[in-house]
């Protein structure tokens, strides 16, 4: 008897459409990553850090699949893994037993993940410059900041890579810097805050030794329902909570505009800056049309979660 497809093949094919469901079985025809079902503990794993590090975006975000790297499906890819491994206890040999590997976050199109996936890294990848030139990814509980990365495919559908990175002894670079390799032999990479790091940066001579694809989530944001009591407040109309305003605009701000929202968002949160000025930073960043469109669509004003 042919083997039934599970609910969560039948649950993820009636919210996914037909031409991303082609695009997202070639990574599994073509041999480079495995779908895990739903029940499977790596799924939940997986699911539930990337919710985690979604912070305030976690109730606005749907995770729809979760693919794991084939690395059996051929000798380059088992080649690859051993290489990952090998300098792996050379890092730990440097720095005197610990290569301090950690997962780190990559978000992109699925057709860049598709190639990550199949040929590795290369000067491409070099998407933000910030802090260096190299491959940015972001510490495993800042899976947002790698969501701010991605762009909403055709059908409303983001991408994020969970990769294994080999962080060795790490030194701070500041933002702004063109520094593409160790400032010493004493460091293996980057970082943007050596006390509590978002940022990892891999130099460019080791984008495919110190990195490891092993997952692709794909996501989509939704909308939470907007209140029309806040805080015990009675306001005329409804109020736009930040996550679905952050959630409404992204499919129409570039990934950079994206990140400077949540950073602003973030300042605010730290009482760094004034709501007056977090909300002059909104508007400065949407742009006062855009986001009068988005205020008009849900009859309200804009409010902070």
């Amino acid at each position: 008897m042919p083997r039934q497809p599970s609910p969560y093949k039948c649950l993820m094919h009636s919210l996914i459409n037909n031409t991303t469901m082609e695009q997202i079985n070639i990574l599994v025809s073509k041999g480079l990553m495995n779908i895990l079902e739903v029940e499977n503990e790596e799924y939940q794993l997986v699911k539930n850090g990337f919710l985690k590090g979604m912070g305030f975006m976690g109730n606005v975000t749907n995770v729809m699949a979760i693919h794991k790297n084939n690395v059996a499906s051929s000798l380059t890819r088992q080649a690859r893994l051993h290489s990952f491994m090998i300098f792996s206890k050379a890092v730990a040999t440097k720095c005197g037993g610990d290569p301090n590997v950690r997962y780190a976050w990559y978000g992109s199109s699925l057709d860049d993940l598709k190639q990550i996936v199949s040929l590795g890294f290369h000067d491409d990848h070099y998407h933000n410059h910030s802090h260096g030139v190299g491959i940015s990814l972001f510490s495993a509980k800042y899976s947002i900041d790698s969501a701010m990365c991605t762009m909403e495919d055709e059908n409303g559908l983001r991408h994020v890579m969970l990769c294994r990175v080999i962080v060795g002894k790490v030194e701070a670079v500041p933002d702004g810097s063109n520094q593409s390799h160790p400032s010493s032999i004493h460091y293996d990479t980057g970082v943007d805050d050596i006390s509590a790091p978002t940022r990892h940066i891999i130099w460019p001579a080791f984008i495919n030794s110190h990195i490891h694809p092993d997952y692709i989530v794909s996501f989509k944001y939704t909308y939470m329902k907007d209140p029309q009591v806040y805080r015990g407040q009675n306001p005329q109309s409804k109020y736009v909570l930040f996550p679905n305003l952050m959630a409404r605009v992204s499919n129409r701000l570039k990934p950079l505009q994206m990140s400077y929202l949540l950073g602003s968002y973030r300042l605010y949160q730290e009482r760094k800056i004034s709501r007056e000025l977090w909300v002059k930073d909104v508007r400065s960043i949407i742009g006062d049309p855009l986001l009068r469109e988005v205020i008009s669509e849900s009859s309200g004003n804009l409010q902070l979660l």
